[in-house]
Protein backbone atom coordinates (compact mmCIF):
# COMPACT_ATOMS: atom_id res chain seq x y z
CA UNK A 1 0.00 0.00 0.00
CA UNK A 2 1.28 3.48 -0.88
CA UNK A 3 2.04 6.03 1.82
CA UNK A 4 -0.75 8.57 1.60
CA UNK A 5 1.16 11.04 3.78
CA UNK A 6 3.85 11.53 1.13
CA UNK A 7 1.54 12.07 -1.82
CA UNK A 8 -1.66 13.66 -0.52
CA UNK A 9 -2.57 16.52 1.81
CA UNK A 10 -5.49 14.49 3.20
CA UNK A 11 -6.15 10.82 3.97
CA UNK A 12 -9.10 10.13 1.67
CA UNK A 13 -9.54 6.62 3.05
CA UNK A 14 -11.27 8.34 5.98
CA UNK A 15 -14.06 9.78 3.80
CA UNK A 16 -14.25 7.18 1.04
CA UNK A 17 -17.44 5.46 2.25
CA UNK A 18 -19.44 8.70 2.35
CA UNK A 19 -17.73 10.59 -0.48
CA UNK A 20 -20.48 10.10 -3.09
CA UNK A 21 -23.28 11.22 -0.74
CA UNK A 22 -22.69 14.89 -1.59
CA UNK A 23 -23.92 14.26 -5.12
CA UNK A 24 -27.20 12.89 -3.77
CA UNK A 25 -28.18 16.25 -2.27
CA UNK A 26 -30.05 18.83 -4.37
CA UNK A 27 -27.13 21.27 -4.12
CA UNK A 28 -24.53 18.61 -4.90
CA UNK A 29 -26.51 17.37 -7.90
CA UNK A 30 -26.71 20.91 -9.31
CA UNK A 31 -22.98 21.50 -8.92
CA UNK A 32 -22.37 18.12 -10.52
CA UNK A 33 -24.59 19.03 -13.47
CA UNK A 34 -22.86 22.36 -14.08
CA UNK A 35 -19.36 20.92 -13.66
CA UNK A 36 -19.94 18.01 -16.03
CA UNK A 37 -21.49 20.33 -18.58
CA UNK A 38 -18.38 22.51 -18.43
CA UNK A 39 -16.02 19.54 -18.71
CA UNK A 40 -18.03 18.24 -21.68
CA UNK A 41 -17.45 21.50 -23.53
CA UNK A 42 -13.69 21.02 -23.24
CA UNK A 43 -13.53 17.24 -23.57
CA UNK A 44 -12.56 15.58 -26.84
CA UNK A 45 -15.60 14.61 -28.87
CA UNK A 46 -16.20 11.33 -30.78
CA UNK A 47 -13.92 9.61 -28.28
CA UNK A 48 -15.00 6.02 -28.90
CA UNK A 49 -12.15 3.81 -27.71
CA UNK A 50 -9.70 6.63 -26.98
CA UNK A 51 -7.61 6.05 -23.86
CA UNK A 52 -8.18 8.36 -20.90
CA UNK A 53 -6.17 8.45 -17.69
CA UNK A 54 -7.80 9.97 -14.63
CA UNK A 55 -5.35 10.90 -11.89
CA UNK A 56 -6.99 11.07 -8.46
CA UNK A 57 -10.01 9.09 -9.61
CA UNK A 58 -11.40 8.58 -6.10
CA UNK A 59 -14.51 6.42 -6.01
CA UNK A 60 -14.87 6.33 -9.79
CA UNK A 61 -17.64 8.94 -9.83
CA UNK A 62 -16.09 10.87 -12.72
CA UNK A 63 -14.73 7.66 -14.22
CA UNK A 64 -18.28 6.55 -14.96
CA UNK A 65 -18.92 9.89 -16.70
CA UNK A 66 -15.80 9.52 -18.87
CA UNK A 67 -16.75 5.94 -19.69
CA UNK A 68 -20.22 7.08 -20.72
CA UNK A 69 -18.52 9.60 -23.04
CA UNK A 70 -16.89 6.68 -24.88
CA UNK A 71 -13.41 6.63 -23.38
CA UNK A 72 -11.46 3.59 -22.25
CA UNK A 73 -10.77 4.77 -18.71
CA UNK A 74 -7.82 4.04 -16.45
CA UNK A 75 -8.20 5.57 -13.00
CA UNK A 76 -5.49 5.86 -10.36
CA UNK A 77 -5.56 7.08 -6.77
CA UNK A 78 -3.42 6.74 -3.64
CA UNK A 79 -6.45 5.86 -1.50
CA UNK A 80 -6.84 2.09 -1.28
CA UNK A 81 -10.39 2.38 0.04
CA UNK A 82 -11.44 4.73 -2.76
CA UNK A 83 -10.01 2.37 -5.38
CA UNK A 84 -11.89 -0.60 -3.89
CA UNK A 85 -15.15 1.35 -4.10
CA UNK A 86 -14.43 2.32 -7.72
CA UNK A 87 -13.62 -1.27 -8.65
CA UNK A 88 -16.82 -2.53 -7.01
CA UNK A 89 -18.91 -0.26 -9.23
CA UNK A 90 -17.98 -2.43 -12.26
CA UNK A 91 -17.97 0.55 -14.59
CA UNK A 92 -17.99 -0.40 -18.27
CA UNK A 93 -14.66 -0.05 -20.06
CA UNK A 94 -12.90 1.27 -16.95
CA UNK A 95 -10.19 -0.06 -14.66
CA UNK A 96 -8.88 1.35 -11.38
CA UNK A 97 -5.62 0.85 -9.51
CA UNK A 98 -3.59 2.28 -6.66
CA UNK A 99 -0.88 4.61 -7.95
CA UNK A 100 0.74 7.91 -7.00
CA UNK A 101 0.34 10.81 -9.44
CA UNK A 102 3.85 11.97 -8.58
CA UNK A 103 5.25 8.82 -10.23
CA UNK A 104 2.75 7.31 -12.64
CA UNK A 105 3.37 3.66 -13.61
CA UNK A 106 2.78 4.19 -17.34
CA UNK A 107 5.00 4.62 -20.37
CA UNK A 108 5.39 7.95 -22.16
CA UNK A 109 2.59 8.88 -24.59
CA UNK A 110 0.24 6.14 -23.32
CA UNK A 111 -3.05 8.08 -23.25
CA UNK A 112 -5.00 10.31 -25.61
CA UNK A 113 -6.45 12.35 -22.75
CA UNK A 114 -5.22 12.79 -19.19
CA UNK A 115 -7.54 14.26 -16.58
CA UNK A 116 -7.45 15.34 -12.94
CA UNK A 117 -10.68 16.50 -11.30
CA UNK A 118 -10.28 18.23 -7.90
CA UNK A 119 -6.96 16.45 -7.46
CA UNK A 120 -4.15 19.00 -7.79
CA UNK A 121 -5.45 20.84 -4.72
CA UNK A 122 -4.67 17.84 -2.53
CA UNK A 123 -1.37 16.49 -3.87
CA UNK A 124 1.98 17.21 -2.31
CA UNK A 125 3.49 18.71 -5.47
CA UNK A 126 0.99 19.82 -8.11
CA UNK A 127 3.62 20.75 -10.70
CA UNK A 128 5.29 17.35 -10.46
CA UNK A 129 1.93 15.62 -10.92
CA UNK A 130 1.24 17.78 -13.98
CA UNK A 131 4.65 16.87 -15.42
CA UNK A 132 3.84 13.18 -14.98
CA UNK A 133 0.43 13.63 -16.59
CA UNK A 134 1.98 15.40 -19.57
CA UNK A 135 4.61 12.68 -19.90
CA UNK A 136 1.92 10.02 -20.13
CA UNK A 137 -0.15 11.93 -22.70
CA UNK A 138 0.28 11.43 -26.45
CA UNK A 139 2.11 14.18 -28.30
CA UNK A 140 1.27 15.95 -30.49
CA UNK A 141 -2.50 16.49 -30.16
CA UNK A 142 -3.03 14.78 -26.79
CA UNK A 143 -5.23 16.62 -24.30
CA UNK A 144 -4.62 17.57 -20.69
CA UNK A 145 -7.80 18.53 -18.80
CA UNK A 146 -7.93 19.84 -15.24
CA UNK A 147 -10.92 20.53 -12.99
CA UNK A 148 -10.08 22.49 -9.86
CA UNK A 149 -11.78 24.13 -6.89
CA UNK A 150 -11.65 27.90 -7.19
CA UNK A 151 -9.74 29.74 -4.45
CA UNK A 152 -11.85 32.87 -5.05
CA UNK A 153 -15.24 31.20 -4.57
CA UNK A 154 -16.96 32.14 -1.27
CA UNK A 155 -18.21 28.57 -0.80
CA UNK A 156 -14.69 27.15 -1.05
CA UNK A 157 -13.34 29.79 1.32
CA UNK A 158 -16.00 28.86 3.87
CA UNK A 159 -15.14 25.19 3.48
CA UNK A 160 -11.49 25.88 4.25
CA UNK A 161 -12.37 27.65 7.50
CA UNK A 162 -13.46 24.34 9.02
CA UNK A 163 -10.23 22.82 10.40
CA UNK A 164 -11.79 19.35 10.45
CA UNK A 165 -12.73 19.31 6.77
CA UNK A 166 -10.64 17.91 3.94
CA UNK A 167 -10.66 21.38 2.35
CA UNK A 168 -8.70 22.88 5.23
CA UNK A 169 -5.54 21.18 3.97
CA UNK A 170 -6.15 21.87 0.29
CA UNK A 171 -4.15 24.34 -1.80
CA UNK A 172 -6.75 25.90 -4.08
CA UNK A 173 -6.15 27.77 -7.32
CA UNK A 174 -7.66 30.85 -8.93
CA UNK A 175 -8.36 30.72 -12.67
CA UNK A 176 -5.29 32.91 -13.31
CA UNK A 177 -3.08 30.62 -11.24
CA UNK A 178 -4.35 27.51 -12.99
CA UNK A 179 -3.86 29.10 -16.40
CA UNK A 180 -0.30 30.03 -15.46
CA UNK A 181 0.78 26.55 -14.39
CA UNK A 182 -0.90 24.95 -17.41
CA UNK A 183 0.41 27.53 -19.86
CA UNK A 184 3.94 26.13 -19.92
CA UNK A 185 2.62 23.02 -21.69
CA UNK A 186 0.77 24.73 -24.54
CA UNK A 187 -2.11 27.02 -25.44
CA UNK A 188 -4.54 26.94 -22.54
CA UNK A 189 -8.27 27.55 -22.23
CA UNK A 190 -9.79 28.17 -18.81
CA UNK A 191 -13.35 28.83 -17.68
CA UNK A 192 -15.01 29.27 -14.30
CA UNK A 193 -18.40 27.71 -13.55
CA UNK A 194 -20.55 26.66 -10.61
CA UNK A 195 -22.34 29.91 -9.84
CA UNK A 196 -25.12 28.78 -7.51
CA UNK A 197 -27.18 31.07 -5.26
CA UNK A 198 -26.89 30.61 -1.53
CA UNK A 199 -30.66 30.40 -1.03
CA UNK A 200 -31.98 26.90 -1.65
CA UNK A 201 -35.29 28.26 -2.96
CA UNK A 202 -33.35 29.78 -5.88
CA UNK A 203 -31.46 26.59 -6.72
CA UNK A 204 -33.52 25.92 -9.86
CA UNK A 205 -32.25 29.21 -11.30
CA UNK A 206 -28.64 28.03 -11.12
CA UNK A 207 -28.22 27.11 -14.82
CA UNK A 208 -29.35 30.60 -15.88
CA UNK A 209 -27.23 32.33 -13.23
CA UNK A 210 -24.25 30.21 -14.24
CA UNK A 211 -24.70 31.07 -17.92
CA UNK A 212 -24.90 34.82 -17.24
CA UNK A 213 -21.93 34.70 -14.86
CA UNK A 214 -19.81 32.87 -17.41
CA UNK A 215 -20.82 35.39 -20.10
CA UNK A 216 -19.64 38.21 -17.82
CA UNK A 217 -16.42 36.28 -17.04
CA UNK A 218 -16.99 36.56 -13.30
CA UNK A 219 -14.14 34.94 -11.33
CA UNK A 220 -16.08 33.54 -8.34
CA UNK A 221 -17.57 30.24 -9.54
CA UNK A 222 -16.82 27.18 -7.42
CA UNK A 223 -15.18 25.14 -10.19
CA UNK A 224 -12.49 25.90 -12.78
CA UNK A 225 -11.88 23.87 -15.93
CA UNK A 226 -8.59 24.15 -17.83
CA UNK A 227 -7.59 22.48 -21.10
CA UNK A 228 -4.26 22.18 -22.90
CA UNK A 229 -3.67 20.56 -26.28
CA UNK A 230 -0.11 19.21 -26.15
Amino acid sequence: MLSVDKSSRFDFDAVADTYDQWYETAEGAMYDHLEKKAVSRYLRQNAQGEKLLEVGCGTGYWGRFFSDCGFAVTGVDVSERMIKIAQNKNITNASFQIADGHSLPFADNSFDVTVAITTLEFVGNAELVLQEMVRCTCKPSGQLLIGALNALAPLNRNRQENPESLYAKAKLFSSDQLKKILGKYGKTQVCTVGFIPGQKRLLSLSPFIDMVSRFLHLPYGVFIVGKVIL
